[in-house]
């Protein structure tokens, strides 16, 4: 009854709120803006070893964050904006990155290397890029407006509101790269003259924004040109910073360790047809694959701060089905991947896939797309991270000091998700071979 108190009570305040056709801040409105406002992208541990098992090119870390996990705002409902019904059209998303500073966006450092659109970092040979999931655009210097499809509309149809979540979520991805930033660009807030090697990083400066606007309201400002030189809608308090620094609480954290990666994991995985009525039983479809790693001498395999591990995760959208199914653990820990088109006509309900190495063949759970903070990580198998060597054959042997391949073979199982109803159709399902020291 609370719940329902607070709801129309919120609408209670927002249909007497804007009389005009113009955007105007809701009743949840703060400020996300300032550096240490703004949403941690919590990173965790990037790890940069030799070149030689690390080439110019290698995925260094990634994730998926929502403004939702802002602790400033009260709620994924909370309403930030106000605007008539009749500027549906006229409502915006613009992403940038933070393209006045040194360390934040200025250097589109992977371009020299092929790898356009990732930005330098406070952190050397690393760099960031930043996709606005809902519509797939990379952030670059240059504004870009980007319409929003999600909001509510009030219940009399007059006015539309702009929540916590209908903002996009944001994926960060880190690669490492060839070059440095230099001392050109028009500021370094972060006050440093070149990059860390090590450590925590230190820097408060945001990596990019995401700000609301609507052409003609005042308060939703719309930037356009280069984030370097023109900020306007900074000043108007409509800007939510993305930040890798120490100022969210949940820095990234740099370190060189002697590691692995994958090399080659079978392609495809196919699975004999199975009846609904024999997945009732609880019968399986089985199938197997492999994972192909190359280890330096000196790396330790575990699942413990420092070591390597490895784990399958599973696609973000799929980790959004099994949060529905409660398939997900407090760990973030997916115990089933679910085909992409789980449940869409012609898809499969009802049925997962479940991995066993096959030394042991105990079930393993999926990685999932958690946000990962220092304060409540929990790696491991409850997260679906693995020591990388276990059950491992090893292929070559180069010596303790050289780099060796080794192979880990699994199970797949098709198999009925318990509790759910089955139904027939294709199962078209994909997973990621992840290789990370924790």
């Amino acid at each position: 009854m609370s719940l329902i108190r607070i709801i129309l009570l919120n609408i209670l305040l927002l249909t007497s709120l804007s009389a005009s056709a113009l955007c105007k801040k809701g009743p949840d409105f703060v400020r996300t803006e300032l550096d240490d406002y703004g949403l941690s992208l919590a990173m965790g541990t990037i790890n940069v070893s030799s070149l030689e098992i690390q080439p110019i090119g290698s995925p260094l870390g990634s994730n998926i964050v929502t403004f939702s996990q802002n602790p400033r705002y009260k709620s994924p409902d909370s309403v930030l904006w106000v605007c008539d019904i009749a500027d549906k059209n006229n409502i915006f998303e613009i992403i940038a990155t933070n393209g006045d500073d040194r360390y934040s966006g200025f250097y589109e450092l992977g371009k020299a290397d092929g790898y356009p659109d990732y930005y330098g970092t406070l952190f050397e040979h690393v760099a960031l890029r930043l996709t606005h999931m809902n519509s797939g655009t990379v952030f670059t210097r240059q504004y870009q407006r980007i319409p929003m499809k999600n909001y509510q509309v009030s219940p009399d149809g007059s006015q539309i509101y702009i929540r916590v979540k209908d903002f996009s979520p944001i994926r960060a991805d880190l690669i490492r790269v060839s070059g440095k930033t230099s001392a050109g660009s028009p500021s370094n807030y972060c006050a440093r003259s070149s990059e860390l090697t090590a450590g925590s990083y230190s820097c408060n400066q945001p990596n990019g924004y995401v700000s609301f606007c609507s052409p003609g309201s005042p308060d939703a400002y719309c930037d356009s040109g280069d984030s370097a030189f023109t900020f306007n809608g900074w000043y108007y308090d409509n800007w939510m910073a993305i930040n890798m620094g120490i100022s969210t609480g949940y820095p990234a954290n740099l370190v060189s360790i002697p590691t692995c990666v994958a090399k080659s994991v079978t392609p495809m995985v196919f699975f004999p047809t199975i009846s609904i009525n024999d997945l009732n039983n609880g019968q399986t479809a089985q199938s197997s694959f492999n994972v192909h790693i190359l280890c330096e001498g000196q790396s330790t395999s575990g699942e413990t701060q420092g070591m390597t591990a490895m784990g399958l995760q599973v696609p973000y959208e799929s980790y959004l089905t099994a949060q529905q199914l409660n398939l997900v653990n407090a760990s973030g820990g997916v115990s089933y991947l679910l085909s992409e088109k789980y449940g869409q006509p012609g898809y499969a309900s009802g049925v997962g896939i479940q991995i066993a190495n096959s030394n042991d063949g105990v079930l393993r759970n999926f990685i999932g797309w958690f946000r990962c903070q220092a304060a409540t990580c929990q790696p491991g198998g409850s997260g679906g991270w693995y020591a990388v060597r276990d059950g491992a054959t090893q292929i070559t042997n180069n010596g303790s000091a050289a780099i060796n391949e080794y192979v880990v073979n699994f199970n797949a199982y098709l198999t009925r998700i318990a509790g759910e109803t089955v139904t027939a159709g294709k199962v078209d399902a994909s997973a990621e071979v992840l290789v990370k020291v924790q």
